[in-house]
């Protein structure tokens, strides 16, 4: 990268030279004056991987370069699981690469996708030397990035490679757009890398345009987490789940997902109160970081609660903590009625589509700032209640346990939802094979 590439300012270059020479010398800086103890263990297994000193995926010479896809962690992973699984299957015989970016995004990545990918690494930091390692290796046809993940050293390296690069999913949550706009010199020309933008909805696609993103590389808005939906289970995968669950089958169930510290208690609190009238009502709470389990089931366990992990469940217990990663989406197909976790406490909310599309009524708090078209159109729709504090959730779980129409009306007006929004996936594979038959 110099002054005199034809795609890049001078103001530009000085911004880009500043900002990879400041993190540069950080990261070096950090690396050399830190010991490695100090990192907690996800960190210290990431962090050299993460500067260009991992096994990267061995191309065939003979084979084409490949499509590389990067999704940051969980939630975009699996968000993305439709759109891997069409690629394999339309891209041919053209090698497919996924990149992530934290330890348990590896775990699931190697895990679910072993057969759908021909390799699987982690993203670089942005500093000259990994990203330079990186692309020299993967050597890619094209990027297709996942929701977001805006890093202008790379990207002005994927410009100066001639790299084609995709943002699907595009999202941007008011803090990075607050970020993004403070340093629009820098972050715009980024955004304008992207060839396609493909924005989760009309409203991200606003945001996108007042970062500067030029109008013409933006695309249909849409959610590929519609297409990524399981079906409407049926009495089989019920039963099957209530067996293994220990769960009886006429009892009560309410989930509360992807929960973050803070919201244990609240639920607790509605679960004693709800028991009081339904006494066979069972509460599955999943943690979004299963580490904490051990933490949730004291809190229960403490106020004389039966209460079990799931990873240890051998008998019927009122209070089940989900310890795992990756049984949420199936586990909503028990559910009588699911709370949405990280609208409680300020995180922004999480995923409501994987309920609604089980046709369940659907209930989160005050913030789903991370999915603010979602839960909104999901208001409208009649399939969710926003619960503003403690009272109004137990309000809610309360009137929807003692009159299952409104809570199977519920689900069915969230489930129209889901499926009036699908088929992004497959929009945005036809274009993908399109660039590459270029290629």
């Amino acid at each position: 990268m110099t002054p005199h590439d034809p795609d890049i300012s001078r103001h530009e270059w000085i911004l880009l030279r500043l900002y990879r020479a400041l993190l540069t010398a950080g990261v070096i800086l950090f690396v050399i004056c830190v010991p490695l103890w100090v990192f907690n263990s996800k960190r210290r297994q990431t962090l050299f991987k993460r500067l260009g000193w991992q096994q990267y995926p061995r191309l065939q010479p003979s084979r084409r370069k490949p499509v590389w896809v990067h999704a940051v962690s969980i939630g975009e992973l699996l968000s993305a699981a439709s759109l891997i699984e069409s690629l394999r299957r339309e891209t041919g015989e053209r090698p497919l690469y996924l990149s992530v970016s934290t330890l348990s995004a590896f775990a699931l990545a190697t895990e679910r996708f072993s057969q759908s990918c021909d390799g699987c690494f982690y993203f670089p930091y942005d500093v000259p030397f990994a990203v330079n390692r990186c692309l020299e290796r993967i050597n890619p046809a094209l990027i297709v990035f996942i929701e977001t993940d805006i890093w202008p050293g790379f990207l002005a390296d994927v410009r100066r490679n001639a790299v084609s690069c995709l943002l699907v999913n595009g999202r941007l949550s008011p803090e990075s757009f607050r970020t993004y706009r403070a340093v629009s010199a820098l972050f715009k020309p980024a955004f304008n890398t992207f060839c396609s933008i493909y924005p989760q909805s009309p409203g991200e696609a606003d945001r996108f345009l007042a970062l500067g993103t030029e109008p013409h590389r933006l695309r249909t808005p849409g959610n590929l987490k519609f297409d990524a939906t399981p079906p409407i289970p049926d009495d089989a995968l019920l039963n099957a789940l209530r067996k293994e669950l220990h769960i009886r089958p006429h009892s009560p169930v309410l989930i509360a997902g992807s929960t973050h510290s803070g919201e244990e208690e609240i639920l607790q609190s509605c679960f004693f109160r709800l028991r009081r009238k339904c006494p066979d009502l069972r509460l599955i709470l999943v943690p979004r970081h299963p580490g904490r389990g051990s933490q949730i089931l004291k809190l229960f366990q403490d106020d004389g609660v039966d209460a079990a992990l799931f990873s240890q469940l051998n008998r019927s217990t009122p209070v089940i903590v989900v310890d795992r990663l990756g049984y949420l989406s199936r586990l909503y197909a028990l559910a009588d009625i699911a709370v949405i976790g990280g609208s409680f406490v300020p995180k922004g909310g999480q995923n409501p589509i994987e309920p609604a599309a089980c046709g369940k009524p659907v209930l989160f708090g005050p913030d789903m700032h991370d999915f603010p078209d979602v839960s909104r159109w999901l208001l409208e729709a009649g399939g969710a209640i926003l619960a503003n504090n403690e009272e109004d959730l137990y309000a809610a779980c309360d009137r929807l346990l003692t009159d299952p129409e409104q809570a199977a009306a519920m689900g069915q007006h969230g489930r129209r939802v889901v499926t009036a929004h699908q088929g992004t996936t497959a929009r945005i594979v036809q274009d993908i094979v399109t660039i590459l038959s270029a290629k």
